[in-house]
């Protein structure tokens, strides 16, 4: 110790100045990677982290919109659904529509297609295949579907001219009806 303090009593001014302030310069690289780094490093962390939380936040209301969405659709397909009378037959049914439409003699097939059970309601669906309709009667079956006090509703409906009358459509229509699983 005492040849540093020797040391130390040789030097100039000037060469002390430098000491000195390279002492400084080495304390406060010290004090900033031991104490202002980690937390610099920290508050970068926790802005991330409250991004990442902001962004879950958001996804949640989101997921909650849906949520509620679905549970109205839910509720109203159960209104819709209890409705429904016992021995009601939604094929009878598209064909009353069919003959209110004034496309009875148009319709060339109805075929009923049945979904798996799955829950409280099963799905059943009717293909309906018509032939050499204008648009006005298309739009007329489909109101009359669409409108009625029934849980029905057009799945897909499919609308092509025809090549020998461009005038004229065919359609197929997919018309899906929710009723109370058994």
């Amino acid at each position: 110790m005492n040849w540093i303090v020797q040391y130390i009593r040789n030097l100039s001014g000037r060469e002390k100045s430098v000491i000195v302030l390279g002492l400084i310069g080495a304390i406060a690289i010290i004090v900033y990677g031991s104490v202002a780094a980690p937390l610099v490093d920290r508050y970068i962390n926790l802005d991330r982290v409250i991004m990442q939380k902001e962004s879950q936040y958001r996804d949640i209301l989101q997921l909650k919109g849906e949520y509620s969405a679905l549970r109205k659709e839910y509720t109203e397909l159960e209104k819709a659904a209890s409705k429904t009378k016992e021995g009601f037959s939604p094929l009878t049914f598209m064909e009353g529509v069919s003959i209110q439409a004034k496309i009875k003699d148009k319709v060339v097939s109805m075929k009923p297609m049945l979904s798996p059970a799955g829950g409280d309601f099963r799905e059943s669906s009717i293909e309906v295949k018509i032939e050499r309709v204008v648009l006005e009667q298309i739009m007329r079956y489909l109101h009359l579907t669409e409108s009625s006090d029934y849980p029905l509703r057009v799945k897909t409906l499919h609308l092509k001219s025809r090549y020998d009358d461009p005038g004229l459509m065919d359609a197929s229509v997919v018309v899906s009806f929710y009723e109370r699983a058994k």
